[in-house]
């Protein structure tokens, strides 16, 4: 029971780092956010799919009180953290297109609730062009197959080593 507890606070040390570093490092925003969003998969593979929400939703609450710079969250808590449990509930057993179609459906929700909410409560200058929006679906992509091989990789060579 130690291990597994230490094994979480290490994550979440690792997540809430990553989190401070993309709230000050201005041109690797997206980089620490997508790196703060790993430790949700490492939990939901070792624990279980209630862990990985619970690991979320405390993950994001401390990053409320951690980090100064609230704006930055916003992506966390909208996409990045959430994405390890959507991605979970779309790979059971799924023939691959079904998959992408599903994650690019939750992305582009994700990314209208987040656009909304940024420009309508805190940067009413904000816009969202065709261009723009369609870089954001490559870049997903590419985050996705990323993601994907953090996790075949966390399986074939660490899983079984950590002891837990």
């Amino acid at each position: 029971m130690s291990k597994r507890i230490s094994f979480l606070g290490m994550l979440l040390g690792i997540n809430q780092i990553m989190l401070f570093f993309s709230s000050i490092v201005p041109g690797n925003r997206l980089f620490f956010l997508g790196i703060a969003s790993l430790p949700v998969a490492l939990v939901i593979i070792e624990f279980g799919l209630k862990s990985g929400i619970l690991f979320y939703i405390g993950s994001a609450l401390l990053s409320l009180i951690i980090i100064f710079d609230k704006v930055y969250l916003i992506p966390y808590i909208l996409f990045f953290g959430l994405y390890g449990v959507v991605k979970y509930l779309i790979e059971k057993d799924r023939n691959i297109v079904l998959e992408y179609i599903l994650k690019l459906i939750s992305f582009n929700i994700l990314l209208m609730i987040g656009y909304f909410t940024v420009r309508y409560l805190i940067f009413t200058a904000v816009k969202m062009n065709v261009v723009v929006f369609i870089l954001a679906q490559v870049v997903f992509l590419i985050y996705d197959y990323a993601y994907g091989l953090f996790i075949s990789y966390y399986y074939n060579k660490i899983q079984g080593k950590i002891g837990l």
